[in-house]
Order: structure tokens, then sequence, then C-alpha cells
């Protein structure tokens, strides 16, 4: 085999382990957002290392920073969507994602804008944070900053009730 012709395959092997990190990257951020809109808790706790850092910027209604270390910290914070387990609600949009993976594959940061909505309010921000892969081959955040930015409350009309998870194709979960 020349060496070109081998250049070219490391080159292409390089370029397969980045889109692949990068695919499985944004699935864990992706399972995250499920997790949330339908109450899946251990799916959103999965989503980030044993001792990763959270913090909640500007936390609305009230305005509030909070600083998490570790899932079990975090585990409060997220029980709240616990009601919402069986049905899908949605309700978080993420836009604008940019995803830089590490030269050697196993780091990466992310950013993406976002949108929830609820019945009585809308509110938006960014994500910002660090993803690593970990040694069973699972990206998970390492640092994730949620920056709640801005935010409103609204007169709403209920048009149709959730839907139950057992109509879902996947269950409510994203596709994998």
């Amino acid at each position: 085999m020349s060496n070109e012709l081998e250049q070219r395959i490391t080159q292409l092997e390089n370029e397969v382990r980045r889109l692949r990190a990068s695919e499985d990257a944004l699935a864990t951020f992706n399972q995250y957002l499920y997790g949330i809109d339908t109450g899946f808790i251990p799916d959103i706790l999965d989503a980030f290392s044993e001792n990763a850092i959270l913090d909640v910027i500007n936390f609305p209604p009230d305005g509030v920073d909070m600083h998490f270390e570790g899932r079990s910290e975090m585990e409060p914070l997220y029980q709240r969507y616990q009601s919402r387990s069986g049905i899908i609600s949605g309700g978080h949009n993420a836009t604008n994602i940019s995803l830089a993976i590490d030269e050697n594959c196993d780091s990466a940061s992310l950013t993406s804008y976002f949108t929830t909505t609820r019945p009585g309010g809308i509110q938006g921000g960014r994500y910002e944070g660090y993803l690593t892969l970990e040694n069973d081959n699972k990206w998970r955040f390492s640092k994730l900053a949620i920056i709640s930015s801005w935010g409103w409350t609204t007169d709403t009309t209920k048009l149709s009730d959730s839907v139950n998870i057992d109509r879902s194709l996947f269950g409510g979960k994203s596709a994998s």
C-alpha cells in the first residue's frame, strides 16, 4: 500500500472518529432535553458525569442563581419534572447548537440557545457546557450552565392535553 493511500485512510478514520464523537455527544444533549420534557429523571441524571457541575443562572421566576456539584445534588432540582413521567409535555426547543470536538475526540464544548414553553409562560436563554467521553463509552456533561436570559408570562387557553408516552413510537424518548 502506498504511503499516500495510508495517509488518506488515516485521515478518513480520524474524520469518522470525529463525526461519531459529534453524533454521540449530541445524543447525550438530546437525552437530557427529552428527559426533562417527559419526566425521565434517570435519563436526565445519566447525561451528567457523577461529579459534574451544574450552574443554573437567573432561574425564574425569582432570578436565583444555583450551583450543584454531582448528580446527587442535582437530583432535587430535576424531581420537579417527575410529574411529567408517562406523558409527552414538550417544551424545550434547542437551536443554533454548536459542538466543538477536541482533537483527541474525548471531550467537547457545546453551546445552544433554548426556548421553553409552558402554560402561562415562555422563557429563553443558553446552554453552555463541556462533555467528556467516559470509560463506558458514553458522553456526559462534566459541566453545564443553564442561563435564563429572558421570560414572560402569558394568558393562555388550553387547546389540548398532553399525550401519553404509549402513543409515541419511541416511548417519549429521542430516536436512538
